[in-house]
């Protein structure tokens, strides 16, 4: 019983500091623009070439807006995984069933989107807006 005791002591401050909450830091939150790069998409009867368009992302504490051309879709985003050199953020947005992946650089002032498929990873820089 006592050995069964000191175990789940030692134990418990393990597991607690594993489940900790990554939340993005303030200094990434804000607007960053780019470009989608032009690709060609299978339709099934044909193969049709898509232009390139502007992307706009803009990240708060809590949500995030990507609007891509017109339209712009709103969502939430938790924070997957924290590496040394980014945070990878898995973005639902309302309406929709596939989430998106977003990497936040932590230097550079950039991310990378990666589009669903046939589109393109996208990079965008931070601006001021």
């Amino acid at each position: 019983m006592r050995k069964l005791l000191i175990i789940v002591l030692l134990c418990l401050p393990v597991m607690a500091s594993a489940q900790k909450a990554i939340s993005l830091k303030k200094k990434f939150f804000g607007s960053y623009k780019g470009t989608i790069p032009s690709y060609k998409m299978d339709t099934g009867d044909d193969v049709v070439d898509v232009s390139s368009s502007a992307i706009y992302i803009e990240i708060t504490k809590e949500d995030m807006t990507i609007a891509i051309g017109n339209n712009a879709l709103h969502g939430t985003y938790k924070v997957m995984f924290m590496a040394k050199t980014y945070y990878l953020l898995d973005v639902k947005i309302d309406g929709q069933l596939a989430s998106e992946r977003i990497m936040v650089y932590k230097r550079g002032k950039k991310l990378s989107r990666d589009g669903m498929y046939p589109q393109p990873v996208a990079e965008l820089k931070k601006y001021k807006g």
